[in-house]
């Protein structure tokens, strides 16, 4: 997939539909605004994702340097950079 910008959001890898994808973006943004240390982005993205009509069991990793190889559900995985961080979010069922 060729990289694509949203405002702020580079997308990487998406597998999620649109809608799915908007939401997302959103707790993202919202993440960024309301916590600073990596950690406490990524438990306010999954905290919020957990709530949504999607459910329970989404994973976050939020950091500058890491790797990833993650099995997770059809149409429920996203790769972003927001700024200076990369953001994985997936979920597994």
């Amino acid at each position: 997939m060729a990289e694509k910008k949203y405002g702020e959001i580079m997308m990487k890898n998406v597998d999620m539909t649109e809608d799915l994808k908007k939401m997302v973006m959103g707790f993202t943004e919202e993440a960024f605004m309301n916590a600073q240390r990596p950690s406490d982005v990524a438990k306010y993205i999954r905290q919020k994702c957990d709530e949504s009509p999607e459910g329970k069991f989404w994973n976050v990793v939020v950091g500058r340097n890491y790797g990833s190889d993650v099995t997770h559900m059809a149409k429920r995985y996203i790769s972003m950079q927001f700024r200076d961080m990369y953001v994985l979010i997936w979920k597994s069922g």
